[in-house]
């Protein structure tokens, strides 16, 4: 089974940011312009897991098997998967490898060091996102009438 789980680390408020470690692998679809490993931040409840709300500590979806197969082949392809969720390390970890769910890390991308809690990434996958258009007066209306891929507020 696959187990990509790292254990986080504890960052101090000190740490200063160091340049991103350049991918070993040739250009291709998995490394970005710059040559270095491509990396998405993937939710969890709501993408990974169903969701329809918080229930609790502890209570998880069902894994969506669409996500876990593009996730399997994006590693495949050689891409750095890291799970962003406001859930923690501790409550996910079993899940991910109990479903085979590939990851690298959870709530962290140790390529990078922030200051801040986001784990830098190409790309972030998140059934609550929304992307900036390069007109915010524009955007007001989409984001006040926002809902997720399942209708949810």
């Amino acid at each position: 089974m696959l187990n990509f789980f790292v254990q986080m680390t504890t960052r101090t408020k000190t740490a200063k940011p160091r340049q991103r470690r350049p991918a070993t692998a040739a250009r291709s679809s998995s490394t970005n312009a710059k040559g270095f490993r491509r990396t998405i931040a993937v939710d969890f409840d709501g993408v990974i897991a169903e969701y329809d709300g918080w229930k609790g500590q502890g209570v998880l979806g069902l894994p969506r098997k669409d996500v876990r197969e593009a996730l399997l082949e994006l590693h495949s392809e050689g891409w750095k998967i890291v799970i962003h969720t406001t859930r923690g390390a501790k409550e996910i970890g079993a899940y991910l490898r109990e479903h085979g769910i590939p990851h690298h890390e959870i709530n962290r991308n140790s390529d990078y060091r922030t200051l801040g809690v986001k784990p830098v990434a190409d790309v972030y996958w998140d059934d609550r996102a929304f992307s900036y258009s390069g007109d915010a007066r524009r955007d007001l209306a989409l984001i006040r009438s926002f809902r997720t891929w399942s209708g949810r507020e």
